[in-house]
């Protein structure tokens, strides 16, 4: 599933205007699909449950969806929304709250740099 998002996301950037708006809506639609899927294998409960080590799914979800809001701001789509997905969404901000997250974490300038390099390409 976290493949298909991965590829949902590679079209959303590929994109523009009309194209970019139908291509963000489906990869939203994905998120719920994962989201829902979540929920049912970690019966409602927080998957995120330790704080303290990150699983394999915890690695992949954030490697994913981690940056979302410099992608937001590069590309200029939503790329994660609280209110379609508020699971995922705290689950994600979890995350991107952990402190080897933060330490391993490009810094943003470099960041927002690579993807307006990626977006001119």
């Amino acid at each position: 599933m976290l493949m298909q998002l991965f590829e949902r996301l590679c079209r959303v950037i590929a994109s523009e205007g009309e194209a970019q708006e139908k291509e963000a809506k489906e990869m939203i639609e994905k998120h719920r699909v994962f989201e829902a899927g979540t929920k049912e294998f970690f019966k409602g409960n927080d998957p995120f449950t330790n704080g303290e080590n990150l699983g394999l799914l915890d690695i992949l979800t954030v490697a994913t969806l981690g940056f979302y809001q410099v992608q937001e701001q590069v590309f200029g789509a939503k790329f994660l929304d609280p209110k379609e997905t508020p699971f995922l969404f705290s689950w994600v901000s979890a995350l991107n709250d952990h402190p080897l997250v933060k330490e391993l974490s490009p810094p943003l300038d470099k960041l927002i740099g690579l993807l307006q390099l990626i977006k001119q390409n």
